[in-house]
């Protein structure tokens, strides 16, 4: 499970950066060293400052989150990973409350479990 805070329509540098060291060739994927993320189940858990509607071809961003987060779709199925989709907190900006956060929770573990 990767968990970050979607910036700038992607992750944040570090996790970019730590994909572009970890994914290599020999590593991650390749013919020699065979394909260790293989059959790994990888999925996203994003939070997002704006609601569900602004990530939609009529929203403030145009485009669906699941538009958005193909790239990562695509890194793992390249490396043959088992993507299993995201999670997404929207409207991460308004939200945070106390009470939000206590009913956010059973959500995303329900999320997990179905891994």
């Amino acid at each position: 499970m990767f968990q970050f805070p979607f910036y700038w329509f992607n992750c944040p540098p570090l996790l970019k950066q730590w994909l572009d060291e970890v994914l290599t060739h020999g590593w991650a994927y390749g013919s020699k060293s065979g394909f260790k993320a293989g059959g790994k189940k990888m999925a996203l858990a994003i939070s997002a400052g704006i609601e569900e509607t602004g990530y939609s071809s009529t929203g403030k961003y145009k485009y669906s989150m699941q538009t958005l987060t193909t790239p990562f779709e695509l890194t793992f199925d390249y490396i043959h990973a088992d993507y299993k989709g995201n999670y997404v907190y929207y409207d991460i900006e308004q939200n945070v409350t106390p009470e939000w956060i206590e009913e956010s929770v059973a959500p995303y573990l329900s999320f997990i479990d179905n891994l």
